[in-house]
C-alpha cells in the first residue's frame, strides 16, 4: 500500500492481464492509443480498503479518476479542492471545500447547500476547513422571509413581448429610423418623452388615416420626424428622422405642456407592476420635478396613476371577466381547492357578481391537523367597488396564522356571514368540540348560530377592553376585565370579577348581560388554547393591505402569491428543525420551567405530585390526566412548570406531555401540500360553461371623495373620541398659554 501509484491509468485498474512484470520487461505496445475511459465502476476489492480512510466514504469514482485529488502515496493534497456544480442552467458554479488542518473529513460531511454561494455558504473560514469560525444562527431567530426566493426576473407580461426584433421600450429616450412602435399611440408618446428630454418643443403639422408628421415651430428649422404604419399588423415605425435642430433656443420652450397624464403614465407605468408598491398622485410629483424637471399639478399626476393602473393591471370591469377562467386554472393547478363564485341577475338579465369563496386544497388539508380553534374577522376593500373581505384563520403549532378560507362579499350582513360559513362548513364541519372566535357584531352572532349549532362562540377580549374603556371611561377598568377574562383558574376569575363590580357596578351588569362563557376562559365551554382574541385575523388583514387595495383579480392573484409564499417558508423552517416540539413551543415550555425555580416535589402515588413553590403555595399534578390545578395545562394543553417538574421526578419526556397539534412531525404535515400558481390556459381545454360565463360588477355607488383605507370600526365596537387639547386661557388678559401670574400685557 506504501507504493506510489502515480503512474496508474484508468485502464490500469480493470484490465486483469496487466502486471508489474509486463511494466518491467517493457512489452507494453508503444503504438497503442490509450483513451482515457471514466467506467462506472471500479475495483472493489482495490479500493475496499482505501474508503473507509482518508477519503472517509466519498465517491470512489472520483477518487479513482479525478487527477486534481489524488497524488502521491494516495494522499490528498493539502488546501481547498474545486468541483463545479452542473445544474444545466444559470446556476452553474464552482464549489471548494476542504483545506489545511486535516479538515478533509469536515468538508465531505458538509451538505450541499453550505457550500452554495446563492445560499450564503462557501466563507473563507468554510472553505479553508475551519468550519467552528463559520457563524450560525438558532433556527428560532430566523425569520420566515429569509427561506423565501427573491424574484430573479421581472415577471410583467406584455402583450408585444413575443413579436421579434420590435422595440417597445418607450423610456430609452432614442429616435432612430427603422425603429418601431407597437401602435400610433405608443409612438406618439415616445416622442413626448424625447422631446421633454431634449428639452424642445415640437408640433404635429401633417395627420393622415397611415402616417403622421411632427415637425419644430420654427419654420426654418429643419427637424422633422415621419412614422408611417406598417400595413397589416398596425405598428408605426420611424421612416425619416432629421433630429438637429438650427433655431434659436425661444421656439424650442413650452415642452413641459408634452407632460401630460398620458406620457406621465408611460414613463412611470413599470412602478404600477405592485399593487401595494405603487406611488400615489404626490410621489409622481416628485418624481417628475426630479427626472425630468417637470412641474405637474396634483389632479394630473392622479390621473395618470389611474391610467398606468390601467394599462398594467387592466380595468375593474375586466377584472370581474377574468375570474371564471382564473378560478378555474387555479383549481387544476391545486387539487381539492374549492373555489365558488354567487352571482346576481339584473334587470337586463346580466349576471351581477355577488359573492366569491376561494379555499386552497393545501389549506384545507392542513387545517384539519390543527387545532379546532377558528377566527373570523372582515375588513373592508379599498378599491373602485365596495366589498368586504372575509377570512377563516386558525394557529398552526408554531403559533403562526393558518388562512383557511377567503371571501368577498358586497357588505359585512349576516347573509354574507350565513353564505360564507355554509361554504366553511363543508370543509369543517360542526362539532362540540370546534370553537369560533370573532368579535361581538349582531350579524356574526346570528350566522354562527344558524351554521354552526354545536360550537363554542367565543367573543374577542381586545374588542370587550375597548368598548368597557369606551362606555366606562376608565382605562384601568378594562385592564381587570383583561386580567378576568384570561384568568385561567375559577378562583382567580371570581376575585378579579368581584374587584370589577366593586369598582363599577354597571361594568359587572355589562359583562353578565354579555354572557360570561362568552369571553371568560375560565367559564369557556370549549378549548380556546390560547387564542383569546382575534389578533389572528388582524394580523392576516394587515398582510393583505397591500392587494386589498387592486381589483378583485389582482386581489385573488396576491392572496395565492402571499399564500405559496408562506407555505414554502413554513414547510423549510419545519423540515430544518430537529427538536420535537415547534420553536415557539419550546421557548414557551423553557419560559414555564423558570418560573418553578427553587419549588420542591412531594409525590402522591406513581403519577400524582404535590409541587410547593418559595412561598408554599401548593400545586397538584396529575400527569396521567395531563392536568394541574393551576389550569394553565389543562387548557393551553402545553406542560405548566409544575408538571414538567413532576415529570422530571418521575423521568418522563416533556414532549409527551404536550398535545399532538404541537409536535414537530404534525407541525411539518400541516405544510406538506404546495400552492401552485394557475396552470397557463393555453395548455387546457377550458370548459365551455366556464369559456361562455360573463361576470359583470356589482351595481354599486362609490361615496365622493377619496377612497378610504383606514380601519372601520366593527359592529359592535364603540369608538374612544379624540381628547382635544385645552390651553389655559389667562384670566386678565384672555389670552391662551399663560395665566394671571405671569401674563405680559395686563389689561
Amino acid at each position: 500500500m506504501g507504493e506510489s501509484h502515480e503512474g496508474e491509468s484508468s485502464k490500469d485498474v480493470g484490465d486483469s492481464s496487466y502486471s508489474a512484470e509486463t511494466e518491467a520487461e517493457g512489452t507494453l505496445e508503444e503504438d497503442v492509443e490509450e483513451i482515457e475511459v471514466r467506467p462506472r465502476g471500479y475495483d472493489r476489492e482495490f479500493w475496499e480498503p482505501l474508503l473507509g480512510g482518508d477519503y472517509g466514504g466519498s465517491d470512489a469514482v472520483n477518487v479513482v479518476f479525478n487527477e486534481d485529488e489524488i497524488v502521491e502515496g494516495l494522499k490528498k493534497k493539502t488546501g481547498p479542492g474545486s468541483y463545479f456544480c452542473d445544474t444545466g442552467s444559470a446556476f452553474d458554479h464552482y464549489v471548494e471545500v476542504g483545506g489545511q488542518g486535516g479538515g478533509e473529513r469536515e468538508a465531505h460531511m458538509m451538505k450541499p447547500e453550505d457550500c452554495n454561494p446563492w445560499n450564503g455558504g462557501g466563507s473563507e473560514d468554510a472553505v479553508g476547513g475551519n468550519m467552528s469560525a463559520k457563524p450560525t444562527r438558532k433556527l428560532a431567530d430566523i425569520d420566515d422571509e429569509e427561506f423565501d426566493i427573491p424574484p430573479m426576473f421581472d415577471d410583467t407580461e406584455y402583450d408585444a413581448a413575443e413579436i421579434p426584433d420590435m422595440d417597445v421600450d418607450v423610456n430609452d429616450g432614442q429616435i432612430v429610423v427603422e425603429k418601431v412602435f407597437g401602435s400610433k399611440q405608443d409612438c406618439q408618446i415616445a416622442l413626448a418623452i424625447y422631446a421633454i428630454k431634449k428639452q424642445f418643443k415640437f408640433t404635429q403639422t401633417r395627420t393622415k388615416v397611415g402616417s403622421f408628421v411632427v415637425e419644430c415651430p420654427d419654420k426654418r428649422c429643419e427637424w422633422r420626424v415621419t412614422a408611417h404604419e406598417i400595413r397589416g399588423c398596425g405598428f408605426y415605425e420611424i421612416r425619416k428622422a432629421q433630429l438637429d435642430h438650427i433655431c434659436p433656443i425661444e421656439f424650442r420652450q413650452g415642452y413641459k405642456s408634452r407632460a401630460t397624464s398620458r406620457v406621465i403614465a408611460a414613463v412611470y407605468k413599470a412602478k404600477f407592476g405592485d399593487p401595494g408598491k405603487a406611488p400615489v398622485a404626490r410621489d409622481l410629483q416628485k418624481l417628475l420635478l426630479e427626472d425630468l424637471r417637470v412641474n405637474a399639478s396634483y389632479m394630473k399626476c392622479y390621473r395618470a396613476k389611474d391610467k398606468a393602473i390601467l394599462s398594467v393591471r387592466g380595468s375593474d370591469e375586466d377584472a370581474y371577466l377574468k375570474l371564471p377562467e382564473y378560478l378555474h386554472m387555479l383549481k387544476l393547478a391545486n387539487p381539492g381547492t374549492i373555489a365558488d363564485l354567487e352571482t346576481d341577475v339584473d334587470e337586463d338579465g346580466d349576471e351581477r357578481f355577488m359573492y366569491l369563496f376561494l379555499a386552497f386544497g393545501a389549506s384545507i388539508s392542513g387545517f384539519r391537523k390543527l387545532r379546532h380553534v377558528l377566527v373570523i374577522d372582515g375588513t373592508h376593500l379599498s378599491g373602485k367597488y365596495k366589498g368586504v373581505l372575509l377570512t377563516a384563520s386558525g394557529q398552526d403549532a408554531n403559533f403562526q396564522i393558518f388562512p383557511l378560507a377567503f371571501v368577498v362579499v358586497d357588505s359585512e350582513d349576516e347573509d354574507a356571514w350565513t353564505w360564507f360559513l355554509q361554504k366553511v362548513e363543508r370543509i369543517l364541519w360542526d362539532s362540540p368540540t370546534l370553537a369560533i372566535i370573532s368579535d361581538r357584531a349582531v350579524c356574526i352572532s346570528n350566522a354562527v348560530s344558524k351554521i354552526y349549532p354545536q360550537a363554542k362562540h367565543g367573543a374577542c377580549i381586545v374588542h370587550l377592553a375597548r368598548n368597557v374603556n369606551s362606555r366606562f371611561s376608565s382605562k384601568h377598568l378594562a385592564q381587570m376585565v383583561t386580567a378576568a377574562a384570561m384568568a385561567h383558574m375559577p378562583k382567580e376569575y371570581k376575585e378579579l370579577y368581584a374587584k370589577i363590580r366593586a369598582t363599577n357596578s354597571a361594568c359587572g351588569v355589562y359583562l353578565g348581560k354579555i354572557g360570561v362563557a362568552k369571553w371568560s376562559r375560565a367559564n369557556f365551554t370549549g378549548e380556546r388554547y390560547n387564542i383569546m382574541t382575534s389578533n389572528i385575523a388582524k394580523q392576516l388583514n394587515k398582510a393583505l393591505l397591500e392587494g386589498r387595495g387592486a381589483n378583485i383579480y389582482e386581489l385573488v392573484k396576491f392572496i395565492q402569491r402571499i399564500m405559496t409564499r408562506w407555505f414554502s417558508a413554513r414547510r423549510k423552517k419545519s423540515e430544518k428543525h430537529r427538536g420535537a416540539v415547534s420553536v415557539e413551543v419550546d421557548k414557551e415550555m423553557t419560559k414555564n420551567m423558570a418560573t418553578v425555580k427553587g419549588s420542591s416535589i412531594n409525590a402522591v402515588n406513581n403519577w400524582t405530585s404535590q409541587i410547593v413553590g418559595k412561598f408554599s403555595k401548593s400545586d397538584k399534578v396529575m400527569l396521567a390526566e395531563k392536568k394541574c390545578s393551576c389550569k394553565y395545562f389543562d387548557n393551553i394543553k402545553i406542560p405548566c412548570g409544575h408538571a414538567m417538574l413532576a415529570a422530571d421526578g418521575l423521568g418522563v419526556p416533556y414532549d409527551t406531555l404536550c398535545g399532538h397539534w404541537y409536535k414537530t412531525t404534525v407541525w411539518r404535515e400541516t405544510y406538506a401540500r404546495v400552492i401552485s400558481p394557475e396552470e397557463d390556459p393555453r395548455d387546457v381545454d377550458i370548459p365551455e360553461e366556464v369559456s361562455s360565463m360573463v361576470v359583470y360588477p356589482p351595481i354599486t355607488k362609490r361615496q365622493a371623495g377619496r377612497r378610504r383605507k383606514t380601519r372601520i370600526p366593527s359592529t359592535g365596537e364603540i369608538r374612544v373620541p379624540k381628547k382635544k387639547l385645552v390651553q389655559n386661557r389667562c384670566g386678565r388678559c384672555g389670552g391662551y398659554g399663560h395665566n394671571r401670574t405671569n401674563c405680559a400685557n395686563p389689561i
